[in-house]
């Protein structure tokens, strides 16, 4: 699981994002590391939630691919990603199921602007929105949470929660926690540019099994 919190404020879109990576199968904690890749170019980032294959090509693609300015790849991100699955598939890399693509930046008409693509592999149907902000894993309390102030605190109750998680080719599942973990990460884009500030290190410990 990864948590992913993108919010408007009046100067600025702040993204608050867990550094645990794990695997989909067991949900064993396998690496840490941010979830927030910067696009410096457009004045942007972008993160991604269930599929550690998805940034890794988008970031490759965007590489070869640029655009006029961050409306411009806003515009693309559907079809950019819709490229990602097909070049997947053609290395035989996995993509099955549901993740979210969150792009946050600057906008120099519209300030502080989020944009989620909705990417369902299986079905082949990439969705684009505009939102106002977007919190995953949601957490019961985070309709009270005024931001900037209260991002660590949303990142702390997110890493004590408690998910339900599917088993892999059942219709059972388990609730377990631990799925949000290894650092608590801010990200602020601003007209200025991008500031990224670790706000606490949990005591996480890979499983090398």
């Amino acid at each position: 699981m990864t948590a992913i919190a993108a919010l408007n404020s009046s100067d600025a879109v702040h993204i608050y994002s867990d550094g645990a990576w794990h695997d989909p199968t067991s949900g064993k904690l396998r690496g840490i590391g941010t979830k927030v890749s910067i696009l410096p170019e457009y004045n942007a980032v972008f993160g991604v939630t269930g599929m550690s294959t998805v940034p890794v090509l988008l970031s490759a693609l965007l590489i070869e691919t640029p655009f006029a300015d961050f409306h411009a790849l806003v515009q693309a991100m559907p079809d950019l990603l819709r490229i990602c699955c097909a070049r997947a598939k053609t290395i035989g890399l996995s993509t099955t199921g549901r993740c979210d693509v969150v792009l946050a930046g600057w906008s120099d008409t519209d300030g502080p602007s989020i944009f989620v693509t909705e990417c369902y592999f299986d079905h082949g149907l990439f969705k684009g929105r505009k939102v106002e902000r977007y919190i995953r894993p949601s957490i019961d309390e985070s309709s009270q949470m005024q931001f900037p102030r209260d991002g660590l605190q949303l990142l702390e109750k997110q890493y004590a929660a408690k998910f339900h998680r599917t088993n892999e080719g059942t219709f059972g599942g388990t609730t377990v926690g631990g799925l949000v973990g290894g650092f608590a990460q801010h990200t602020q884009v601003g007209a200025d540019g991008i500031r990224i500030k670790v706000l606490k290190r949990w005591s996480d410990r890979i499983d090398r099994q």
